[in-house]
């Protein structure tokens, strides 16, 4: 009896050692999984961080590619404008308008980069010379609406016309239209108002409002040809300054813009923020929807020379290439790290909500600026404003706004996809 209880004590004791055993087994794959999934989130943490970096970094160098671009045209510009003043030809004309399109394409996509956020309230930007914030340098050079009389006045007033000149007097008596500086005051010049209404035609000034051989037809001519080379020398030196503040070297220098956005922990938030602005408050709103509902050609931001179809483009060009991280001219090709990718692997429905609208709003756009661009018949955007409702031309244009209006609730999910701070992207220029 004895020897039975003994085996069967030391069966007990087998027995409690291995559930023992057991139990640590358990306790020890526990803390195993445990930590494999803790390390695998780390892993998928610093994955995204690394992959927000590198969008990050592509945006910067998307900006500064256009920026950039733009610079080199106005330099085109310049010199076609010099040679103009030099000789005020119609075919000098002609070639300084053709520079002055081309400045468009680009300049057109660095707005996107545009609205004073994150990177310039309190960055102390001006300490290294260049501008105080976004929305003070954009003031200065894409200004709208433009009221050509108070440029007429100075033209036809005493004052040494020079840059100086310009910069005192836009803006003046706190009057925004009154805009004696950048893009649109270089159009009038070159253009003159258009006094076509919603008919065919732009602006008409002819070579001989800048004549110096004696012809002047008044005693103005040659003030306005310092007038057109004092904006056309100010645009430059401003697209310089911009470019300056987005370069490969910006990235590194403390108190750059490139430097403060790639730094920002809130720069995808920046990202999204200005492209729901763009889409939204600017093309669907200001720089499209107006004009439309109101049918009035004077809320067409390129009146004058009536190439608001190749703005309106290209600022839609700027909303993809944020979202996809691409860029493209004669001089650049970027194609890099995106929100696009970020999103589609958060949450491909909404990639693929986003993706889908982007393509539908591309194709009402590329009719836009087709039908504005053709040789035979072109439909420009006042003429689109003219239209009854249901010409062709406007109905394009008013599907457009519709999606854009509808792409604010995509890109509204897609900033909840991603988690982002509602970033404020005021501004107050056009």
């Amino acid at each position: 009896m004895q020897m039975i209880v003994i085996i069967i004590c030391i069966i007990q004791l087998r027995e409690i050692t291995f559930r023992r055993e057991l139990m640590n087994k358990v306790l020890l794959n526990g803390l195993l999984l445990s930590t494999i999934a803790v390390l695998a989130a780390c892993q998928n943490d610093s994955e995204d961080l690394n992959t927000v970096t590198h969008i990050v970094d592509n945006h910067a160098d998307i900006a500064y590619a256009a920026y950039s671009d733009s610079k080199t045209a106005a330099l085109i510009l310049q010199e076609t404008v010099n040679s103009f003043i030099a000789e005020p030809t119609e075919d000098n004309l002609l070639a300084a308008k053709s520079a002055y399109k081309a400045i468009r394409a680009p300049y057109q996509q660095s707005e996107i980069m545009r609205f004073d956020s994150i990177i310039t309230v309190g960055a102390n930007l001006d300490a290294d010379g260049g501008p105080a914030s976004v929305d003070e340098w954009e003031g200065q050079v894409n200004a709208w609406p433009l009221d050509e009389n108070h440029i007429i006045t100075i033209i036809a007033g005493s004052e040494e016309i020079n840059v100086e000149l310009l910069l005192n007097q836009n803006g003046a008596d706190d009057n925004d239209a009154n805009v004696t500086t950048g893009i649109h005051a270089v159009e009038f010049m070159l253009w003159g108002s258009d006094l076509n209404g919603t008919e065919a035609g732009s602006g008409e000034r002819p070579a001989t409002d800048f004549a110096i051989d004696g012809t002047c037809v008044d005693s103005e001519c040659e003030r306005r040809g310092q007038y057109l080379k004092a904006a056309t020398d100010l645009l430059v030196d401003d697209l310089t300054i911009m470019a300056d503040e987005w370069s490969p070297a910006a990235k590194t220098t403390s108190g750059t813009l490139a430097h403060n956005f790639v730094n920002s922990e809130f720069a995808i938030d920046y990202m999204v923020g200005s492209m729901i602005t763009m889409a939204t408050d600017e093309l669907a709103s200001a720089r499209m929807g107006s004009g439309l509902s109101l049918g009035d050609p004077e809320e067409e931001h390129d009146c004058f020379s009536d190439l608001s179809h190749l703005a309106i483009y290209h600022n839609f060009q700027g909303v993809k290439n944020a979202f996809y991280g691409t860029y493209g001219s004669a001089t650049y090709s970027i194609s890099g790290a995106s929100l696009a990718v970020l999103v589609n692997s958060k949450n491909v429905a909404t990639y693929e909500a986003v993706d889908t609208a982007l393509i539908s709003i591309e194709g009402k756009m590329a009719q836009i600026l087709a039908a504005g661009e053709r040789t035979e018949n072109p439909i420009k955007f006042d003429q689109i404003i003219g239209q009854s409702s249901n010409g062709v031309e406007r109905l394009i244009a008013e599907n457009a706004v519709t999606e854009l209006v509808a792409l604010d609730t995509e890109l509204e999910l897609m900033a909840e996809v991603l988690a982002l701070k509602n970033i404020d992207t005021e501004f107050d220029g056009d």
